[in-house]
């Protein structure tokens, strides 16, 4: 299931209970930018039909003394598991006063490549 938003109010569209894209014709890079930005800002266990899913912030990040460059793998890993990701074509994060951010593109199925990923969890 994809989860997309309705371009002109930014909401989820609903029809007959299960979400359904309202934008079929939305390109395979915007779909695949939502879907990682939904998964980086889940925390694990969080959703209940999958506890599964999402970021382990509570588990190996936040309260942990992780290295940086264990934090960037475990995002790392969590992009590459996103269904449509072909490969991470860049990725640089910064982790300075205990706030990290990274900026990243990843490389599509089709072969485009994404518009640059900020993310600040």
């Amino acid at each position: 299931m994809d989860i997309l938003l309705d371009l002109n109010t930014k909401d989820a569209v609903f029809f007959n209970g299960p979400l359904t894209p309202k934008y079929t014709t939305q390109p395979l890079t915007q779909t695949v930018e939502q879907r990682l930005r939904i998964r980086l800002s889940t925390f694990k266990g969080e959703w209940f039909m999958d506890t599964t899913y999402g970021i382990p912030y509570f588990q190996s990040i936040l309260g942990k003394k992780s290295t940086k460059e264990a934090v960037d793998l475990i995002f790392q890993q969590a992009i590459l598991a996103e269904n449509g990701v072909k490969e991470v074509s860049s990725f640089t994060s910064t982790f300075t006063n205990r706030k990290y951010s990274m900026t990243f593109t990843v490389k599509v199925s089709n072969g485009h490549t994404t518009q640059p990923v900020t993310i600040t969890p």
